[in-house]
């Protein structure tokens, strides 16, 4: 039996993008392990379902739901400040929602939506909820944070850091696997500033499941024909939670394809690379704080 099995009762578990596909499933699995879960989604309401499913998985098993905006910075950091005050320790954080589109959309703070939701954000959140992850290290040991990547970082010959915020081209190959891309750098990063933490990061290619995205325009034609012979969200939600088991130790940093350690492509953690990359995140940090500065003076 895995460690991830071993410690049901007192684990605590934070999932982002919990309403469906791997994130459902993924709660699922937690749930029948015994695990307590936080649950942020954009709506509590689209959540009642699957809360149903996990209380019957578990009927003693403590399941929450806290509604948040990815997007949304302030609201980010403040929900982080509510786990951590409520909850004290996590001993393991998915930042499994994600966006994948063929179109170039801005969110409000003025960045393309897919490096918004599937890079600042898991960075931010994983920032915001350090104290909570390190508490757990030092109580059990040991605090594992897990973040989607995708296969299709393969064909990435380089990050291009100068058009992060806007995009070139959407789809799978354009801003999503950039945004994958950057998100890989930066869990290396992150991996090394948490290491004396005892707080463990993986970027972790799930594999092509059965789920809303799949079946989007974001995704190839080839994908959408033969989404229904595709693997369950649940075959994806086993990769993610692999990443508990005692085997990872000691491997944090790592991307993670087809269950082996790969290479990040196109030297996008080399040091200058991720300077550079915390630079841009900085700035629209900086950007995104003036912005609703404004908005407040103008109301």
């Amino acid at each position: 039996m895995s460690q991830s099995e071993q410690k049901l009762d007192q684990s605590l578990a934070v999932i982002t993008g919990a309403v469906s596909g791997i994130g459902a499933s993924l709660a699922e699995l937690l749930a029948s392990r015994g695990w307590r879960l936080v649950l942020l989604n954009r709506s509590a309401e689209r959540t009642q379902p699957l809360l149903a499913r996990l209380k019957a998985i578990n009927p003693n098993g403590s399941f929450n739901i806290m509604e948040v905006d990815l997007t949304d910075y302030s609201r980010l950091h403040a929900v982080a400040e509510q786990v951590t005050e409520r909850f004290g320790s996590i001993d393991a954080l998915f930042n499994n929602a994600g966006v994948l589109s063929d179109n170039l959309v801005l969110s409000a703070n003025g960045n393309e939506v897919q490096f918004e939701v599937n890079t600042i954000a898991p960075y931010l959140l994983t920032r915001a909820l350090r104290p909570a992850l390190k508490q757990a290290a030092e109580d059990r040991g040991h605090a594992v944070v897990v973040t989607p990547a995708t296969s299709v970082l393969k064909s990435q010959k380089a990050l291009d850091i100068d058009n992060l915020r806007r995009g070139v081209k959407g789809g799978l190959n354009g801003a999503y696997a950039q945004s994958k891309l950057a998100f890989a750098a930066l869990n290396t990063q992150l991996a090394e500033e948490y290491r004396d933490d005892g707080i463990e990061c993986f970027a972790v290619d799930p594999g092509i499941n059965r789920t809303g995205m799949t079946t989007g325009s974001g995704a190839p034609l080839p994908v959408r024909l033969l989404w229904r012979l595709l693997p369950k969200p649940s075959a994806g939600a086993a990769r993610l939670a692999a990443m508990l088991d005692d085997e990872w130790r000691g491997q944090s940093g790592s991307l993670v394809m087809g269950g082996k350690k790969r290479p990040i492509p196109g030297g996008a953690d080399s040091p200058q690379v991720i300077s550079e990359l915390l630079n841009i995140i900085d700035k629209a940090l900086a950007e995104s704080t003036v912005s609703s500065s404004n908005q407040e003076d103008a109301g």
